[in-house]
């Protein structure tokens, strides 16, 4: 078995390193010739690319295809040029993976130039659909400037267009009454990304029948409402509901929660019969009896599903009731079949707090390095996990023709050639190395947020060496962070752990509850320091962390630099942290935060912050 291991990676070194940098160089060559308006010479380039490098991995990928394509529709040759943009579909790994918007890599610039095409050969049909492909219900300064003309084209021929226009760019809200059901729902949920959904909202209502929008805008604006903390607005929206759906109480649900009142939302919630809320709010009802020390029903509705959280419910539910040997069986049954589960971390230090075995401490230091119970178990027991040192220098001698291309590509200056190869890179004895070349390579060309995922799917991995564990709590940005630690007296690594648990280092990311980029800041926050602020600006790294870092400073100052109350106010609405219950040092009692997203954001941050001081040693 050991031979045909052996074999198998000989054989996969040899066909890497037999792997050639030419198709790469000459596809280069003739990009960089067409982005300099040179034409000619970039189709002579691509024409001998095409004609050398059949069957290559890179023709194969269709990246080429688009910049082929597009000199030849600047050099007039408008059939070739729709024959290689209409192929130009290149989706790298990483587009399947973080939620992208974009189903290929070129598909806003791809569309509108198809669509210019198509107008000039005379097929109005194809042009239009082409165009109208770009209208998205999604904010994205990528999108932004062809969406625009894209309207404008279409709004030319039918001005209904141009109230769509009015509405995304200018917010413009006049003829909102005459757009069509299935565009006012696209247009609200193209403001929510933006961040401007109240005031379409607001818009909107003045002109809106009551009781007349589908189930599924209701549920749609229901959510959105309560991501901006909206919940008087939700509940006064369900009320004037003709139909009252099972869906809707459980939205009745959440608002009472967050307002406080847990009874009323209790009522709500047990109003809620079927899918695709009813285990949300199964749970959701469990959790408010288990706050307001009902165990025994805390109890009784945890048991009715089946996943972590619900089983993390009844197993805190059997150790605050007193049922001791109940928390045991079912803390220890968890434990041994996931070791290395935060939620096993946890467990052990509920048994480290019921017995005062000190083996419980140990065995978080052993198994749980990543997790918030780590620092606990270390705060008690001054000891630490002892790391291996993984042989880096040895395995890049063994892999290093393997690794040449690689090295080759990255003089390039083009990400993607990079990752066409690398999303095949294949070391199948070695993940741990496997994902440190992804890694490493990524982080060369700056692709941060896939340097980030790359460390992550190898957590296990890397978190055994010491010298690959800091992948998993990276500086990246660090110049830019720095600065503003340094300015605004705000601790980096509160600043990195912040930036890790929001966005992974994901600088264009605007989540659901439209935060936007690397520390998630809303625009209401952001206008408080910088009032004139725009989305696309806080997916710019210096202004979002500049914004972030002085907002963090704001809330050490009003909390006496308490860490904890920080990173909470940061999270979540301070009229809601308000509510929590604070520790016997000042600090917010993590156990006791009622909303599970909110608590293991805050636990999240929490570890990662002091992995970076212990890791660092600011």
């Amino acid at each position: 078995m050991k031979k045909i291991i052996l074999l198998y990676m000989l054989t996969f070194v040899l066909t890497l390193s037999q792997g050639s940098i030419e198709p790469y160089k000459v596809f280069n060559e003739g990009k960089v010739n067409y982005l300099n308006g040179k034409n000619d010479q970039a189709n002579l380039q691509f024409k001998n690319f095409l004609a050398n490098y059949k069957g290559s991995k890179l023709i194969n990928s269709h990246y080429p295809d688009y910049f082929i394509g597009m000199n030849y529709y600047e050099i007039g040759d408008l059939q070739n040029a729709l024959k290689f943009l209409d192929s130009s579909i290149y989706v790298p790994r990483y587009l399947k993976f973080n939620g992208s918007n974009k189903s290929n890599y070129f598909e806003f610039k791809r569309a509108f130039h198809l669509g210019e095409i198509y107008a000039q050969l005379g097929d109005i049909k194809k042009s239009k659909d082409q165009y109208l492909s770009l209208i998205k219900d999604f904010y994205s300064p990528e999108l932004e400037p062809l969406e625009k003309k894209a309207l404008n084209i279409l709004a030319s021929n039918d001005p209904y267009y141009s109230y769509i226009l009015e509405i995304k760019y200018k917010n413009n809200y006049t003829h909102l009454k005459k757009l069509k059901k299935e565009d006012l729902e696209m247009v609200a949920r193209f403001l929510y990304s933006k961040g401007l959904f109240l005031e379409f909202y607001n818009a909107y209502q003045k002109v809106a029948t009551p009781g007349n929008d589908s189930k599924e805008m209701v549920i749609y604006t229901l959510s959105i409402l309560e991501e901006i903390g909206q919940y008087n607005f939700m509940i006064d929206l369900i009320k004037k509901q003709p139909n009252p759906y099972s869906d809707y109480y459980y939205f009745w649900g959440n608002a009472l929660k967050k307002l406080n009142k847990p009874l009323e939302a209790i009522e709500k919630y047990k109003l809620v019969n079927k899918q695709p809320y009813l285990q949300d709010a199964t749970y959701s009802i469990g959790r408010l009896y288990f706050i307001l020390e009902d165990y025994d029903n805390a109890i009784l509705w945890s048991k009715k599903l089946k996943d972590d959280r619900s089983h993390e419910l009844l197993t805190r539910s059997y150790f605050n009731s007193g049922q001791i040997d109940l928390f045991k069986e079912s803390a220890i049954k968890y434990i041994q079949n996931y070791p290395n589960k935060d939620l096993s971390g946890y467990y052990r230090n509920l048994l480290y707090n019921e017995s005062k075995n000190p083996n419980y401490l140990n065995w978080i230091i052993k198994h749980n390095l990543n997790s918030y119970y780590y620092q606990v178990a270390f705060n008690i027991t001054k000891s630490t996990r002892e790391l291996e040192v993984y042989p880096i220098n040895y395995k890049l001698k063994v892999y290093k023709d393997s690794l040449s291309l690689l090295d080759e590509l990255s003089t390039l200056g083009d990400p993607q050639l990079l990752i066409i190869e690398s999303d095949t890179i294949n070391f199948p004895d070695d993940r741990t190395f496997q994902h440190y070349i992804r890694t490493i390579y990524l982080e060369k060309n700056k692709l941060y947020n896939l340097a980030m995922r790359s460390s992550l799917l190898a957590e296990n991995e890397f978190s055994r060496y010491s010298n690959l564990h800091l992948f998993l709590y990276p500086k990246y940005y660090g110049d830019i962070v720095k600065k503003y630690s340094k300015k605004y007296d705000v601790e980096e690594a509160l600043i990195f752990s912040i930036i890790k648990e929001s966005s992974k280092f994901n600088r264009n990311l605007i989540d659901k509850s439209t935060y936007f980029g690397l520390m998630q800041i809303s625009l209401k926050t952001a206008r408080k320091y910088y009032p004139d602020t725009k989305p696309k600006d806080l997916l710019d790294p210096e202004t979002n962390i500049k914004i972030g870092v002085k907002h963090l400073a704001t809330l050490l100052i009003k909390y006496d630099d308490n860490t904890s109350l920080t990173i909470a106010d940061y999270h979540e609405d301070k009229d809601v942290i308000s509510t929590w219950k604070l520790d016997k040092n000042g600090d917010i009692d993590v156990e006791q935060i009622p909303y599970l997203d909110s608590q293991t954001y805050i636990k999240h941050v929490i570890a990662d912050y002091y992995k970076y001081k212990n890791l660092y040693k600011e």
